[in-house]
């Protein structure tokens, strides 16, 4: 399916030159693993681009794109592409464009009322749907396979199994929360809930909280979307937390890609 010297081009690409290593102020994910897990990425992508019929890369979206943390790596990978960096917080939004040229896209709390107005070859969403309902993951899932160009892909990660074991070490919520989330969890194989008041950031909007999804139900949303055909799912793969699921065009039925 891939072209090994493209991804050796790509690798190249990226070691030429260090990751922008500036932090902005007001960037909530820093902390001891912020290039690791962004790095981490990287491999992720690389790991679903080969699994796939992508064989270039000249529009890349990510979202939620944060201050970043992801998109410093991207652009060192493609220093060709054009980049679209989407979230809810304005003030990551505006730093990823003055730092990263990224094209700016603010976003909204329903994302299927967001018109990227173009098609990617990528994108990645980098710990979405680790906060959302069931029937919110499923709509927007949909809505992005919309922005796909010919051979695109969606990179996407989801609080899997392993995700059940780490709330043990390091809570993601409250006990009566957490255990909401495994009602649905054990019943359809999805469960969420809202975080408490206390719990939420001052860019998080209602209907925001904590995910945790087994395999199935996540490959269950995708099958039900037209053209796409699902490529990998990979426990465990994002920074050694997060499963990573990729699909795209061209969908299953195409006889030879």
């Amino acid at each position: 399916m891939y072209n090994l010297d493209l991804i050796n081009k790509w690798v190249s690409e990226y070691n030429a030159a260090p990751i922008d290593a500036e932090i902005a102020p007001n960037d909530l994910m820093n902390n001891q693993w912020y290039f690791e897990v962004g790095r981490s990425a990287i491999e992720v992508i690389l790991a679903g681009i080969m699994s796939s019929y992508l064989h270039r890369v000249d529009r890349v979206l990510d979202l939620p794109c944060g201050h970043g943390r992801v998109l410093r790596h991207l652009v060192r990978m493609f220093p060709q592409a054009q980049f679209h960096a989407c979230d809810l917080d304005t003030d990551g939004v505006a730093y990823c464009a003055q730092r990263f040229n990224a094209t700016p896209v603010v976003s909204k709390p329903e994302l299927t009322e967001v018109d990227f107005g173009t098609e990617f070859e990528l994108i990645w969403v980098g710990s979405l749907f680790t906060h959302v309902a069931e029937e919110q993951s499923a709509r927007w899932l949909a809505h992005l396979a919309r922005f796909l160009a010919p051979n695109g892909i969606i990179v996407a990660t989801m609080h899997g199994r392993w995700c059940e074991q780490v709330h043990q070490r390091s809570p993601y919520l409250g006990a009566e929360k957490w255990a909401q989330v495994m009602d649905g969890y054990r019943e359809r194989g999805y469960g969420y809930s809202d975080y408490a008041p206390a719990e939420s950031s001052q860019y998080v909007p209602g209907n925001y909280g904590v995910s945790l999804a087994k395999p199935h139900a996540m490959l269950r949303m995708i099958e039900q979307i037209q053209g796409v055909r699902i490529f990998s799912y990979i426990e465990r793969a994002w920074a050694d937390h997060q499963d990573v699921i990729v699909f795209g065009r061209p969908g299953y039925d195409a006889p030879w890609g």
